[in-house]
């Protein structure tokens, strides 16, 4: 959970300090920088999966897509910023899986990020330029802390604890000295890895594994699930076949699987029986849609053995497997995946 972010010479943003809650609403006039904060944080969790400049082509200009890395930086005339950075305050999963499938546990959950980028020429792709790691910090938050950048409403003896776990007595996971960026074991007493920032193509946090690095790790795993979502309502109603992997799509798609695969998931952590299972998860998104729409009644999945299709379905109070069409939605909810 991202619980805070400050970025700087990011577009049009400039010591920008944004805390976030459970649920926050940015709003404002056009062109203050709205969809640019939406882009910082899709910017840094591309940063947590892929090389820089491949992270740099992913986020849109002002045309709708990059293809010049110093039109993110940010501009007064025709004078850009020098670098670009980014810390970001975040609530990690406790436990998670490597690239490898290796298990990893976070030592600490609540952890700071920060990074800094700059831009520089390169000849060889002389009409995009380049980027260049100048600074990458991870470290803890003690738990001690935790009132003073938690400042959303929440209870302190459920949430809190549940959310914030462990403790770091060795320091920062990932520090920089000298031009040096060192990764620290998360054990103490063993000795940290050191690599030259000017000459990595990518983020440390970025390749960190379980073996070496499971805080690293879980920092990596939370910045890659932050994801912007543009709902599209065909996309939402597409089904999904029986081999379609599960993850919902930027555009809505994939729900099916995706409540299909939380199902599963509840079964094998909980170990009860699929039914419950299911009518647990989809209870769960029926009350949360119940709250917006208050003819939902409920939500399912149902399953075309002869075609291998799963759809989404939506019942409303009378029973009936339809919405209003007056609110924009649809009579049947079906949804396919990849």
């Amino acid at each position: 959970m991202l619980t805070r972010l400050r970025v700087s010479g990011f577009k049009n943003l400039v010591d920008v300090d944004v805390r976030f809650g459970p649920f926050t609403c940015i709003a404002g006039t056009n062109g203050v920088g709205k969809s640019n904060l939406f882009d910082a944080i899709s910017f840094l969790s591309a940063m947590a999966s892929k090389p820089l400049m491949d992270a740099a082509l992913s986020v849109r200009d002002e045309g709708g897509k990059t293809t010049d890395v110093r039109s993110l930086f940010h501009r007064v005339g025709d004078n850009f910023a020098d670098t670009i950075s980014f810390e970001a305050e975040m609530i990690v999963p406790e436990e998670s899986d490597d690239d490898l499938g290796q298990r990893a546990k976070a030592s600490i959950t609540f952890l700071r990020y920060k990074l800094c980028i700059k831009y520089k020429t390169d000849d060889r792709q002389s009409s995009r330029g380049a980027l260049e790691l100048v600074e990458e910090e991870l470290a803890p938050i003690k738990l001690g802390d935790a009132s003073k950048h938690l400042l959303f409403p929440h209870g302190v003896r459920t949430w809190r604890t549940s959310a914030v776990k462990g403790r770091r007595s060795g320091g920062k996971f990932i520090s920089t000295d000298n031009g040096g960026i060192r990764l620290h074991q998360d054990r103490s007493g063993g000795r940290p890895f050191s690599r030259t920032a000017s000459s990595l193509p990518r983020t440390v946090v970025s390749a960190a594994n379980a073996a070496e690095s499971p805080t690293a790790l879980l920092a990596r795993r939370e910045m890659q699930s932050w994801r912007l979502l543009q709902l599209e309502p065909s996309s939402l109603r597409r089904p999904d076949d029986f081999s379609a992997p599960y993850g919902l799509g930027p555009d809505g798609s994939h729900l099916p699987a995706t409540l299909n695969y939380l199902s599963k998931g509840l079964v094998m952590r909980e170990q009860i029986p699929a039914l419950s299972a299911e009518s647990q998860i989809f209870a769960r998104v029926a009350n949360r849609l119940s709250d917006l729409i208050h003819d939902i009644r409920a939500v399912g999945i149902d399953r075309d053995e002869r075609r291998g299709l799963l759809t989404v379905f939506v019942k409303d109070h009378d029973g009936t497997s339809q919405l209003n069409s007056n609110r924009s939605l649809i009579r049947r909810a079906s949804f396919t995946r990849r």
